[in-house]
């Protein structure tokens, strides 16, 4: 997908486009749905995944997995289609707005999202990644089982959608959306201070703003061109569920990007390690350096008698122990003309030590890592 930056918009730096964020409670629902049909594709939601299907009732169950396709373009489309401008809205109020809309108007939003997939959608960039498990949304006629039944389809999935909030998501909704709220604070603050390409590539890397500013490359599966004017209203939704996606739709005037929030990127990232940690766990991780650290364990060696104990050259032996020392997991003693060498037993006492201390940042429950 390609955006386009109206001459209008541009201050060398497309910083001047109007920007609004919305936390979407309903749009959130949606991708938790998407996830829970597909847990294998979400491994860091795979805890809650499988507890959540074991919990719900069968029938739930089956309609869930039946419906996927539609939470992750028709129920967006819907969301965006009846919600613009309200930056904190409730689930209630967004679900009886989507409830209510229009027969034409759930036509005209079903006709956009069909053509989206089916016109728009590249078949390239779906090879060999979780995009090839939905391609049967390319095909014309999938779509036109539903042409004359929107509303009955939105009745259905609306029924779905509250009954799966009463039943688990209110509980998981209260734990993250404080997160949400922050992600919205921090990004709106920083929005008239930072470079532009900076900023929105911060959003998402898969947003990259060309340097003259006038468009951007945004890394989805689908072709579409969309052309940012002032008058056009560019809403901003951090989403902790979305993950590892980027969602972009252009309506008319409006253009949606769903993105992952801060929050769920320092849950997703390996743990905090001590640097020394890292190199220690690096250099031990060559075998013939770990055999030198057990033979000389209790020990001294010379670097020759090293290489006749091991049947090492003494080349090799010296190149591993020169790294084991620099990491301080080998101690150099001086003996007159030789040079004796032997574990440093503190070192590795302090990797048990650092290893035991490595401590996740808080995660909420719902996501039973612990």
């Amino acid at each position: 997908m390609i955006i386009q930056f109206a001459p209008a918009s541009q201050s060398h730096t497309a910083i001047n486009i109007p920007v609004d964020f919305q936390v979407s409670p309903l749009r959130e629902l949606g991708w938790a749905l998407h996830v829970l049909s597909r847990p294998s594709h979400h491994g860091m939601f795979l805890n809650w995944a499988l507890n959540t299907r074991q919990r719900l009732a069968p029938e739930m169950l089956d309609s869930i997995d039946q419906r996927t396709p539609f939470f992750l373009g028709w129920l967006q489309t819907m969301i965006q289609g009846s919600q613009r401008g309200v930056r904190f809205p409730c689930f209630f109020d967004e679900w009886e707005a989507y409830m209510g809309l229009s027969s034409d108007h759930l036509g005209t939003l079903h006709q956009h999202i069909q053509h989206r997939w089916t016109q728009n959608f590249d078949l390239r960039m779906a090879r060999n990644s979780e995009w090839e498990s939905v391609l049967f949304l390319t095909d014309s006629d999938w779509w036109s089982q539903w042409n004359a039944k929107v509303e009955s389809l939105r009745d259905h999935l609306g029924w779905l959608i509250k009954k799966f909030w009463e039943q688990v998501f209110e509980d998981v909704w209260n734990e993250i959306v404080q997160h949400l709220h922050d992600d919205v604070a921090n990004r709106a603050a920083t929005h008239k201070t930072e470079d532009a390409p900076f900023w929105w590539h911060a959003i998402s890397p898969r947003l990259r703003m060309e340097r003259d500013a006038e468009s951007m490359q945004v890394l989805v599966p689908w072709t579409t061109e969309f052309t940012v004017t002032p008058t056009t209203l560019v809403t901003f939704c951090p989403s902790v569920f979305c993950w590892p996606h980027l969602w972009v739709n252009g309506w008319q005037s409006h253009l949606s990007v769903t993105y992952q929030s801060q929050a769920v990127r320092c849950w997703a990232t390996p743990v905090s390690a001590p640097a020394r940690l890292e190199r220690r766990l690096e250099a031990l991780s060559e075998p013939t350096r770990l055999l030198i650290v057990r033979h000389l364990f209790g020990s001294v060696g010379t670097t020759g008698t090293i290489a006749h104990a091991l049947r090492l050259s003494a080349g090799t032996v010296s190149r591993h122990l020169t790294l084991l020392h620099s990491v301080g997991l080998v101690d150099r003693i001086a003996m007159g003309h030789y040079v004796l060498y032997q574990t440093n037993r503190g070192a590795l006492q302090s990797m048990g030590v650092d290893l035991q201390n490595l401590e996740r940042s808080p995660v909420p429950s719902f996501l039973r890592w612990e």
